[in-house]
């Protein structure tokens, strides 16, 4: 190992990365053992989550002092170090940050990571990381893991998307859809929006960029809008996917309690299931996409009641520094293979055509046999630099500590220099070009792409640690994991079963794509190359 993994990584922390990412075999038997497994299942999920001071935190986005509001007020965003005004002075303009995300050359591919990848992130993190257009500074989602991308987040919009029959979601009753199931379009043949969707809203305000391409949509594109639970629901096909997926999942389940619970009222059938596909998605994302995620050779699951006796065991609140953090738009690749053609993915914004003329099992297996791109800098798409540009200015206005405090916060050593922070020289360059008193005047969220992706991860090392503290604190504490809760009386026999046969967003792509032709392959990580070269072979 070489002299500069420990000068960036200390030996605590050093130490601690190299017995986790290394002997897979030794750590995958110590899974296997009772009582041994979950018990390193918790140490391992334990560090991870104490690597930065846990919640409750002493200030939000609301001031700058510690007040009952910054306690309780969660329409602001909690965040992990208080504001520092004084390295914010003087920082270069936003539009001179934002191009060191553009990206120039040749796009590189994951080598790992599939297509799936970044539209299962996007689409998952949108249903709790939703920024105010109107104040930054803001939160508008419920702070949950609550699949309000399928069932909305209050009361009346969860109605709206109701079937009121069977504990069912409603679907799509055009005849051209059929027997395929979809979410029911928003507008009538007419281009009128449907009355009983009149209520739901579809946009955030002017202040969502991405949003704002919906103004100039052809009639055609908005026609073929569904009724989805959040307002950016259609922002592209990969996101619609997604909810169409977990919409047709959720109607089977309500299927199966249905039967075996015939006295029971569509309410208690659907809040049933509700329950049920929450945990679905939760094991999903600990057992199939973190696994993916982390170089962590341990396979790390969903126990109940994991954490109920840890500090970090407190209510969610999201930070305005992971909402930032999880910008992964360098993943999106500029040109995308879809229906076996290549096209722009920027001309792909608000068109939900792809989803109904393809099929689901078509596109998961498309979206998994293409490389999406990197996380890094100098490699975001030019249709998403205003995106970043507003990333940028959302750490100004929140008044962000810089990027080498962050490191030191989660107990990396500050680097002392720019050439520690990338091996790539074009990054370097960049880099000190637009911070030219060196590293301590970098920005948190300009450090966080520019370090290198530590080898067999998908996320640069400080990226890695802080989305492991908020992610495990923040799924790890739904309700629905208590032990006392985790019951048949909250699942049915019917609804536990599922939750306990289901860890992968590849079994539920199966089992509701079973008329659509063969089984696709659903993976968020790529097939070896020799792998994928068979593969093509066998299919011709």
């Amino acid at each position: 190992m070489t002299g500069g993994f420990w000068r960036k990584n200390g030996v605590k922390k050093g130490v601690r990365i190299q017995l986790t990412t290394s002997f897979g075999p030794v750590w995958r038997l110590l899974a296997r053992i009772p009582r041994l497994g979950p018990a390193v299942n918790r140490w391992l999920i334990n560090q991870l989550v104490y690597t930065m001071k846990t919640r409750p935190g002493a200030l939000s986005t609301k001031s700058d002092w510690t007040s009952w509001e910054s306690l309780h007020d969660r329409t602001w965003s909690q965040r992990h170090l208080g504001p520092d005004r004084k390295f914010n002075e003087g920082q270069p303009d936003p539009d001179v940050v934002a191009e060191l995300f553009r990206r120039s050359g040749a796009e590189p591919e994951s080598a790992r990571s599939a297509l799936l990848f970044p539209f299962f992130a996007q689409w998952f993190v949108d249903g709790f990381l939703r920024t105010d257009p109107d104040d930054v500074r803001k939160n508008t989602s419920t702070h949950d893991i609550d699949l309000s991308q399928l069932y909305g987040q209050t009361p009346d919009v969860t109605r709206i998307l109701r079937e009121r029959n069977g504990g069912r979601g409603r679907l799509a009753v055009e005849p051209s859809l059929l027997p395929a199931e979809f979410p029911p379009y928003l507008f009538d043949r007419d281009g009128k929006p449907k009355k009983e969707f009149a209520n739901l809203e579809i946009l955030f305000g002017k202040g969502d960029l991405k949003a704002a391409g919906m103004s100039g949509a052809s009639e055609e594109l908005r026609n073929k809008l569904f009724a989805l639970g959040i307002p950016r629901g259609n922002i592209h096909y990969g996101f619609v996917m997604m909810s169409t997926l977990f919409l047709r999942e959720h109607n089977r389940i309500a299927g199966l309690i249905s039967a075996d619970h015939e006295d029971w009222s569509d309410d208690r059938v659907f809040d049933t299931t509700r329950n049920t596909l929450i945990v679905v998605l939760l094991k999903i994302v600990v057992e199939d996409y973190i696994r993916h995620i982390t170089p962590i050779k341990f396979p790390l699951f969903v126990e109940p009641g994991i954490g109920a006796d840890q500090r970090w065991y407190r209510q969610n609140w999201m930070s305005v520094e992971f909402n930032l953090l999880y910008r992964w738009h360098s993943l999106v690749p500029s040109q995308v293979t879809l229906g076996g053609n290549r096209q722009t993915f920027a001309d792909l914004w608000w068109d939900t055509r792809p989803v109904t003329e393809y099929g689901l099992a078509a596109l998961f297996d498309e979206a998994s046999r293409q490389p999406c791109s990197t996380i890094s800098l100098l490699n975001t798409d030019a249709s998403m630099l205003d995106i970043e540009k507003k990333s940028v200015e959302i750490g100004r206005v929140t008044q962000l500590a810089s990027y080498n405090d962050y490191r030191e916060a989660c107990g990396f050593p500050r680097l002392g220099c720019i050439d520690d922070l990338s091996s790539d020289p074009r990054v370097r360059e960049a880099v000190e070009g637009c911070y030219p008193d060196g590293i301590d005047r970098v920005e948190l969220f300009v450090g966080l792409f520019g370090e290198d992706i530590r080898k067999g991860s998908m996320l640069p090392p400080l990226m890695s640690a802080m989305v492991a503290v908020d992610a495990f604190s923040q799924a790890l504490t739904n309700p629905l994991l208590d032990p006392e809760i985790f019951t048949e009386d909250t699942f049915s026999p019917a609804g536990m079963a599922v939750i306990k046969s289901t860890n992968s967003l590849a079994q539920l792509v199966v089992r509701n794509t079973e008329n659509e032709g063969p089984a696709p392959r659903v993976s968020l990580a790529l097939q070896r190359p020799w792998l994928r070269r068979a593969a093509a072979l066998v299919r011709r």
